[in-house]
């Protein structure tokens, strides 16, 4: 009699290793704490790929180093800052726009950058 569906499934992912990209974020994850800590103490990430990459802890390219540093510590600190700074201002009483400085329209500065006049001037045309 041929085997369950859930037996066979089973048997090939005992059988199948993991991807290098498994590996090497597994690897990451590992390491986490410690690339945190360097971060935060001011080391540049270059430095860190480095270290680990002598030491052999990690196989992979600094680039892809870089790639989890962005998505799984910085992604994280800019989280949890953008809810602090959410929280504290919430936690005021004041919303976004009350936060922002009135626009005065009676301004004689004048605006940087293009600013598109449909009227054309005749002497610019001549």
């Amino acid at each position: 009699m041929p085997k369950r569906l859930s037996a066979r499934i089973a048997e090939r992912t005992g059988r199948n290793t993991p991807s290098h990209g498994g590996k090497n974020r597994a690897a990451f994850l590992f390491l986490r704490d410690d690339v945190k800590e360097a971060i935060n103490n001011g080391w540049p990430v270059k430095a860190i790929w480095g270290t680990l990459y002598e030491e052999g802890k990690v196989s992979f390219s600094c680039e892809t180093f870089r790639t989890y540093v962005d998505r799984l510590i910085r992604a994280k600190r800019l989280e949890t800052e953008l809810g602090r700074v959410a929280g504290n201002k919430e936690g005021r009483g004041k919303s976004n726009q009350a936060s922002l400085r009135p626009v005065d329209k009676n301004s004689t500065a004048e605006t940087r950058g293009f600013k598109f006049n449909p009227i054309p001037n005749k002497d610019d045309l001549i």
